[in-house]
C-alpha cells in the first residue's frame, strides 16, 4: 500500500465525511487505554530459535503477534483497552531483547521451571528471568516501562518433566489481593508455538506429544496480563480468568473469552496506573501520568540471603497524585522470623558537590558506604509484615529529620497460574508471593521533581544498621522520569467491512520500510516518509467483524510500532 506524505493531508481528505478528522475509535464514550508491554525472549525458546508461526518466521513480528491478538479478539472491544510494544523510538536497539536461560540443567535450553514459583530452585530461576528482562531493558534505554513479559520455552518441574502450566501473571499487591500504586506487573508465558495452530510443529520437547487443545488467539497471554491488571480466578468455563484454557465448543480450540462488568471496571482502573500507558481520545494522545525508571543490580551478589540481596530499585512519578515512590526490589521473599532487615534509600538530586558527606551516613548507621552527595536519606526496618522508619533531609549543611509527608510500605509480587488441562488429582496451585518489596511513598514536596528529572539514587539492605551491601557501585544508578516516546497513528473515520480509511502516522524512522496489521492479519506494506510520518490507505477485509480494531504500524524487522484502533462498522 502507499504512503503519502503528511504535506498531502489537507487535499487527501477532503471528500471524508467525517466530523473529525483522525478521530481514533473510542470505547463506550470513553478513551481507549494503550498498555506498553515490555517483551523479553528467552534465548532457546522457539520464538528465537526458530520462530515459524502462523506465517510470522521473525522473532520480533512473532512477539507482537502475542499481544495484538487478545488485544484484537477479547480487549479492544470489552474493555477499550489495547496493548502495544514498550520498545521506544528514542532508545539505542529497537528489538525485543533476547536473555540468557538462567537455568539450563533441566529441560532444553530456554524451557524453566514452573511447578511453583515461590519455592526453592523454581523461585531463584523466576527472580533470575525477571531481573535479566529488567537488566535488558535498562541497557538499551529504560526498565520499567508497562508490563514486563517473558516468552519462555516450556515449563517443568524439578524432575525435568514438563507440567500443564502455560503462564504465571501477578502485580506487586498492596495491601493483599489488590495491585499497588505505583503498579509493576509481570508475566512469563509458554512459548506459542507449541499452542497457536498455525505452528508446523505443535510437539512437546524430547519427543512430548501435543497440548490437547490449540489457542489461535492467544488467550494465554490474555489471561495473564488480567492477572497482570489484577483480575483473579473465577470458576466460569466462558470467562478469561478461568483457571484453566476451556474449550467450551468442543472443537478443540480454546474460546474462554469472556469479561464481566466488574472486571472491565478494574482492568479500567489498574491500566491507568500503569507507567508509560497512554489515552486515545479522538485525534489525540493523553500522554502517560505515571512514569518509571527501574534500575536492576547483580543477580546472587556476594551470596546474600534472597531477603538482604536486592535485585533492583526503581523511581515513579505520578504526575497528578504529585508524589514519588522509590522501591527496592528484593532478590526474594523475607522469612517469617527475619532479624531485623533494615532497607537504606539515598537521593541526590543535585550532584556529588553538596549533600551528606560519608562520616554523616556513618552517624545514622551507613559505615564505609562511598556514595556522597545525597540530599535525602530513608531508612526502613521490617518488622513481621509492617515497616517503620525514618527520613531525613540535607538542608543548610546538616541532616534534618523530616517527619511528615513520607509512609513505608512492604509490597509483595503474587502470581497466578494459568494451565491448559486438569492436572492429574485435579488440583490447581493458588496466587503464590515470589519476593517481597520495600517501598518508600514521597510527597513531591520533598523529592522535587517533575516530568524529565533526573536524579542519583544508592540502596542497600543490611541487618540491625549494618549495610550487607550497596545495590550499585559506589556512585549509585541515574534515574531518569520521562514519558516514553512513541510512534502513534490516527484512523480519519469509521470504515465498513470492504472499505477503506486514511490512517496518518508519526514518530516512526524517516523514509524507513513499513508493514501494518489489521489485528494479527497482515494488510499493507509501504514506507514512511521524510519526517518518519505519512498516511496511509489501510484496506478493510470484507470478512472483518463489526468492532474496534487494532492497527499496528511498524518499521521492518523491529519492534517499533505505531499502534491505533479503527471502528468497523455497518455501511
Amino acid at each position: 500500500m502507499r504512503v503519502r506524505p503528511l504535506a498531502t493531508l489537507g487535499v487527501a481528505l477532503t471528500t471524508l465525511s467525517t466530523p473529525a478528522l483522525w478521530a481514533t475509535g473510542t470505547w463506550n464514550g470513553q478513551n481507549t487505554l494503550h498498555v506498553p508491554t515490555s517483551w523479553c525472549i528467552v534465548q532457546g525458546s522457539r520464538a528465537q530459535a526458530a520462530p515459524n508461526v502462523a506465517g510470522d518466521t521473525a522473532t520480533d513480528d512473532l512477539i507482537w503477534r502475542r499481544h495484538e491478538r487478545p488485544t484484537d479478539a477479547i480487549y479492544a472491544n470489552q474493555a477499550g483497552i489495547t496493548f502495544r510494544s514498550a520498545i521506544n523510538n528514542a532508545w539505542t536497539t529497537l528489538d525485543f531483547p533476547i536473555i540468557a536461560d538462567p537455568n539450563t540443567t533441566l529441560g532444553v535450553q530456554g524451557d524453566m521451571r514452573g511447578e511453583n514459583v515461590n519455592t526453592g530452585p523454581s523461585q531463584v530461576e523466576f527472580n533470575a528471568l525477571i531481573n535479566s528482562c529488567d537488566t535488558a531493558y535498562n541497557n538499551i534505554g529504560r526498565a520499567g516501562v508497562g508490563i514486563t513479559m517473558v516468552n519462555a520455552n516450556m515449563f517443568h518441574d524439578g524432575t525435568g518433566a514438563y507440567i500443564l502450566i502455560v503462564g504465571w501473571g501477578g502485580c506487586n499487591e498492596f495491601p493483599a489481593g489488590t495491585c499497588s500504586t505505583p503498579y509493576d506487573g509481570r508475566v512469563v508465558l509458554v512459548d506459542n508455538a507449541f499452542l497457536h495452530p498455525g505452528s508446523p510443529n505443535l510437539n512437546w520437547p524430547n519427543g512430548g506429544g501435543p497440548f490437547p487443545v490449540t489457542d489461535p488467539i492467544d488467550i494465554d497471554a490474555g489471561h495473564e496480563m488480567g492477572h497482570a491488571l489484577s483480575l483473579d480466578h473465577v470458576t466460569d468455563s466462558t470467562n478469561m480468568m478461568n483457571a484453566i484454557l476451556t474449550d467450551n465448543s468442543g472443537d478443540g480450540t480454546i474460546d474462554n473469552t469472556g469479561l464481566t462488568a466488574a472486571q472491565v471496571t478494574a482492568l479500567r482502573a489498574n491500566a491507568l496506573n500503569v507507567p508509560g500507558l497512554e489515552q486515545d481520545p479522538p485525534g489525540v494522545i493523553v500522554p502517560a501520568h505515571v512514569v518509571a525508571h527501574r534500575v536492576p543490580d547483580k543477580v546472587g551478589e556476594e551470596r546474600l540471603p534472597a531477603h538482604l540481596d536486592i535485585a533492583s530499585v526503581r523511581a515513579s512519578f505520578d504526575e497528578k497524585k504529585k508524589e514519588v515512590v522509590l522501591t527496592s526490589q528484593l532478590f526474594g521473599l523475607l522469612p517469617a522470623k527475619a532479624a531485623g532487615p533494615t532497607y537504606w534509600f539515598l537521593v541526590d538530586r543535585d550532584g556529588p558537590a553538596s549533600g551528606v558527606r560519608p562520616e554523616q551516613l556513618a552517624e545514622l548507621g551507613l559505615p564505609g558506604m562511598k556514595f556522597t552527595g545525597a540530599d535525602l536519606v530513608a531508612r526502613a526496618e521490617v518488622r513481621g509484615k509492617t515497616v517503620r522508619g525514618a527520613l531525613w533531609a540535607y538542608r543548610e549543611g546538616k541532616l534534618t529529620q523530616v517527619t511528615q509527608g513520607f509512609t513505608f510500605e512492604l509490597q509483595t509480587l503474587v502470581m497466578h497460574p494459568l494451565y491448559v488441562a486438569r492436572p492429574k488429582g485435579g488440583k490447581l496451585l493458588g496466587p503464590v508471593p515470589t519476593h517481597n518489596l520495600v517501598a518508600l511513598r514521597l510527597s513531591n514536596e520533598l523529592m522535587r521533581v517533575e516530568m524529565g528529572s533526573t536524579f542519583r539514587m544508592q540502596a542497600t539492605a543490611g541487618v540491625r544498621g549494618k549495610p550487607a551491601a550497596d545495590l550499585l557501585e559506589g556512585e549509585g544508578g541515574k534515574f531518569v522520569l520521562e514519558r516514553p516516546s512513541f510512534p502513534h497513528c490516527f484512523p480519519a473515520n469509521d470504515v465498513p467491512p470492504g472499505g477503506a480509511v486514511d490512517v496518518k502516522l508519526e514518530g516512526l524512522k524517516p523514509s524507513a520500510p513499513i508493514h501494518g496489521f489489521l489485528g494479527p492479519r497482515l494488510v499493507f506494506r509501504g514506507e514512511t516518509n521524510a519526517d518518519g510520518g505519512g498516511v496511509i490507505r489501510l484496506d478493510i477485509p470484507r470478512d472483518t467483524t463489526y468492532g474496534l480494531h487494532l492497527v499496528t504500524v511498524g518499521i521492518d524487522k523491529t519492534a517499533l510500532t505505531a499502534d491505533c484502533v479503527v471502528n468497523v462498522v455497518q455501511k
